[in-house]
Parts: structure tokens; sequence; C-alpha cells
């Protein structure tokens, strides 16, 4: 639930900090107040995208931060510092960014950790709600978790169908053209096999080639090299440092201090002639030989021509000749491989069949019972006799979220048609039947929301009199254990809250300010009649709060 939000420079509100409790919050004020700032600072810090007109004029940016308390089990999921999670959104005029616990964040896991946070309804909502996809995700989000594993199989059996079927139909539209890819293969995997390039190999014969080529250069370097060493009958490197150690060796009685310089000379001498060893046998496999010259080359360029349009280098070549093969395989096959992959189709057909039954059975049983507790609610509405219907019909074939559509419907009395919601329901209708979804969900859905904050934008809208009490009735009931936002004209409704703020404009400064039990008569009256100052309206107000009392002690 939230727990506080603090606005700066967004739409008309200046500055503002609200601290929120449990139970039922209302939101009142004027028309053009900024109440729905409010909201959107809210969405803002549930992902919605940053509008920069939202700004406030001569400003350079809005900040909304809000503190949440989550359920364990998120903070534990999202790796969250602990259970109150700070959320922050700015938004500039060319861009927006993101916070979570301080640490910038994409505005992405704002979005996907929004469901753990809040449930807004607005306006947009019941349009929404005419919508037969909204209406299938509403029966199975209130189906339960055994009903969830069900959606899920169907799902992963669908995927499966769906993948098996692309294969089928590449495999399917190869065949066509196998004869001329089997001619083209077949030839290109025949030669890299015969010729068997090797990892390293195209450096070693550069290096080789390399050599062959400047034999010569070669040989008149090292032999030079290797006569130094030697010498001419004597006198080379190799003798004079022999010589140096004998002398050095004879006097060493004299001073322990040259037996380390002898041995120095000595560890040079062995290393020096090692050297002479190397050059010596460096020279006799020396080849010049142009025969081995012109196969190092044929051998480069069989190389080069595998891998032109291939790959980059001999490993890659391996792994393309690999793969060639395997479609070889199944080409020259290809019976076998396209009986194989016409089973795997019908497999994964029967499984979604098998999935998709149990997914019906299921939705079926889910709309019958979330039928009646919605028609329970509706009646205490002031929609006595109105039946919501939720029609689970069979597709002509599977679908990607089952083997059949749903639909609501509306039956507004009992002489009445039953119409889609989309159609026959009315705007006021709409808004009682999304607020007895919400209460049914909320009270018998697949998961515990009681950490969540749900949010009414004008839930109200179209209903007044004694339908407008209920839904504050349904209203507070929702909120005896979970938090509940609620902005509203109607006071019949405003009179159920356990908090209350009223949201004044004063120039072009919006301000929002907790009321007190005397306040609330003030603003209540203010929204019966239009007056603050109407005696009548106030006692109206007065004897208003006094029956809400009475009936939430007996909640």
């Amino acid at each position: 639930m939230i727990e506080e939000l603090h606005i700066e420079n967004l739409g008309v509100i200046e500055s503002a900090h609200v601290e929120f409790e449990p139970g039922l919050t209302v939101l009142t004020g004027e028309t053009g107040a900024g109440k729905t700032m409010v909201l959107t600072s809210l969405q803002l810090l549930l992902g919605q995208r940053a509008d920069s007109s939202k700004v406030r004029a001569g400003e350079k940016e809005a900040v909304v931060d809000g503190v949440f308390s989550v359920d364990p089990n998120v903070e534990l999921s999202y790796d969250l510092e602990n259970e109150n999670v700070i959320v922050t959104r700015k938004v500039g005029t060319s861009r927006s960014r993101a916070y979570l616990d301080r640490r910038p964040a994409p505005v992405s896991a704002l979005t996907e950790l929004a469901p753990h946070l809040a449930v807004v309804h607005g306006q947009a909502d019941q349009i929404e709600l005419r919508s037969t996809t909204r209406q299938r995700e509403l029966l199975d989000r209130f189906g339960g978790q055994e009903h969830r594993k069900l959606y899920d199989d169907y799902r992963e059996a669908w995927h499966s169908a769906v993948e098996a079927k692309r294969e089928l139909d590449e495999f399917a539209e190869s065949l066509a053209e196998a004869e001329t890819e089997i001619a083209q293969l077949r030839p290109a995997v025949d030669k890299i096999r015969a010729l068997d390039p090797q990892d390293g190999e195209e450096e070693e014969l550069r290096l080789e080639a390399e050599r062959i080529t400047n034999a010569e250069q070669l040989r008149n370097g090292l032999s030079t090299a290797y006569q130094v060493l030697m010498g001419n009958e004597g006198g080379g490197v190799i003798d004079a440092l022999g010589v140096a150690v004998a002398h050095i060796q004879r006097v060493e009685e004299y001073d322990p201090q040259l037996a380390d310089m002898s041995h120095r000379i000595l560890e040079q001498l062995v290393e020096v002639e090692a050297i002479r060893d190397d050059i010596s046998a460096y020279l006799s496999d020396l080849n010049a030989d142009p025969a081995r010259l012109e196969y190092v080359h044929q051998r480069r360029r069989a190389i080069t021509s595998l891998l032109r349009g291939r790959a980059l280098d001999i490993p890659s070549l391996l792994t393309w000749a690999d793969e060639a093969e395997e479609r070889l395989e199944a080409l020259e096959n290809r019976d076998d491989k396209l009986a194989e992959l016409e089973e795997k189709l019908k497999q994964a057909q029967h499984r979604v069949i098998e999935t998709g039954r149990s997914l019906t059975q299921s939705r079926m049983e889910a709309g019958n019972k979330l039928s009646k507790l919605v028609d329970k609610e509706l009646a205490g509405l002031s929609m006595k006799d109105a039946r919501l219907i939720v029609d689970v019909k069979s597709r002509e074939k599977p679908g990607p979220y089952g083997l059949e559509d749903v639909e609501m419907l509306l039956q507004a009395h009992r002489d009445a048609n039953p119409a889609p919601l989309g159609h026959g329901a009315s705007g006021g209708e709409l808004s009682r039947v999304m607020l007895a979804l919400e209460v049914v969900l909320a009270e018998h859905g697949e998961r515990d929301s009681r950490h969540l904050t749900y949010v009414f934008d004008e839930v109200d809208a179209g209903v007044g009199g004694r339908a407008a009490r209920e839904v504050g009735r349904r209203l507070a009931r929702l909120a005896k254990d979970r938090q509940v936002l609620v902005v509203t004209h109607l006071a019949q409704v405003a009179a159920w809250a356990d908090s209350h703020f009223v949201i004044s404009k004063k120039g072009a400064t919006t301000s929002v300010t907790s009321l007190t039990e005397k306040d609330r008569i003030v603003e209540l009256a203010r929204m019966l009649s239009g007056s603050e100052s109407s005696q009548t309206a106030r006692a109206h107000a007065a004897e208003l709060r006094t029956e809400v009392k009475v009936a939430q002690s007996g909640m």
C-alpha cells in the first residue's frame, strides 16, 4: 500500500505532501482543482508514460516520490532493500527518469513492479471493460491458482503447437528445392572433409610459405651467425668464452669471488652452444623446394575458397560443415523427417485440445461462480434484478488463449434481453459492474490483495441517490482490510471514508489538505448543495455521517 506521496511542479500542483492511512481514503474538490494530477502522479510511479506537458509552467522538471509497503515475497523477488520501497519519477521537458530505493532504474522496472503495488481504475477502464479480451482476463484472474495452472499449461501447449507447425511448414516448403539444396551442400561438405583443414592451419601455412620464399636469405643470415659463433678453425665466440673461463679458473684460488664469475661465463657458454646447435638444425631442415611451396599455396587457396561465403575461419567452417551434414541427412531422409514433424504436430495439437478442455471446464465453473457473486453485489448497488452472465462460447478453431471466447453480458432487469457490456450498458451501470467485479476479485480472487492499493477515479460516475450510498458502502467494505483511494464528486460516497483529503486551487496553485471531522461536514455540505455555508446542507451532511458511522459499526 502507499504510505506517502510527495509531488513537486506537476500540473497545477507546486508542492504537496500526503501521508495515507489504511482503509478508505477519498479525494474531493471542485472541478479543475487538480484531483487528476494526484492520480497522474501515482500512475507515474506505476510506470505510466511521462508527458512533459504536465511539468508546471516555468519549471525545469516535475518530481514525484512515493513510499510503498510491499508484501515480503515481493521484496525478495525484486531484491528490494526492505518492505518499504521508495519509488521516484522525475519528468523533464526532454526526458524522464525513474528510481527504485534512490537507485536509477528503467521505467520498465516500475511497470513490472506496479501490479504488486496498486490497481488503478479510471474512466478509461470502463471503456476497457467493454473489451472481451479484458473480460476474459478478469475471469482468469478470478479463477484462482489451480485455474492459473490450467491456463499456463494451455499457453505452453499452444506455443509448442505453433512452433511444431512452423517447423513443419518450413520443412515442407524446403522440400520443393531439396534436390537443388542437396546439389549445393553435398560437394561443399565432401571437399571440406577431404581437405580436412585443422584449427590454426591457416597461420602455419602462411609462415611456411614465408620461410620457403625467403629460404636463401634465411640460409645466408643464419650461416653467417653460425660462423661468428664457431669461427674459422677456432677463434669464434664459443672458443673465446672457453678461453676466458680457463684463464679465470686458473686464478680462482686467489679470490673466491672469481668462482661466481667463471660460473656465469660457463652458463653463457652452454646457452651459446645450444643456440649454435639450434641454428645448425634449422639450416639442415630449411626447405627451399619449389614443389613444396606450390603445395602450400594450393592448400591455402583451397581453404580460402571453402571459407568464402561460409565462414571467417576454420573452426567456423567446420561448424558449418557439421550443420550442413545434419541438413543433408534430413533432406536425404526427408520422408522420414516429414513423418516425424507431422507426428510432432499431431501430438502438440492433441495436447492443445486436452489442456483446452480442462481450461474450458474451469472457466465455465469460474464463470458461474463469478456471475452469482457479482449479481449479489449488483443487488446491493440498486440493480436488484440485474444479472451478469459470463458466456463461454466454443471457437471453431483453438485460439492462443483457449478453445473458447469469453464475453460478459448484462441483463439489466428481468424483462431485458442480455446484452454485451460493450453495447448495452450505460456509464452508470458500467461503473457499478466494475466496482462489483473488483470487490469480488479482491475478496475471492487468485492472490492476496491486502498489500495492494485500490485506486478508483470517479467510479461513481453516472450514479446518484441510494445507489451512490451503496457504492460508498462497497468501497468501505473493500477497504476493511486493504487500502482504497477514491476520487469522487458524491457526498454519499465520501461520507464512508476513513480519511478525507480536499484538493483546492487558489490562483495557479493547488493544495492538498487533510480534513478533521468538523471540516468534513463543511466539505460534504458543499458537495451536497454547492454551498459550504448552507445550514440545511450542513445538517444533511452531519446526518449522513451519523448514518454511515452506525452502518460501519455493524460491518
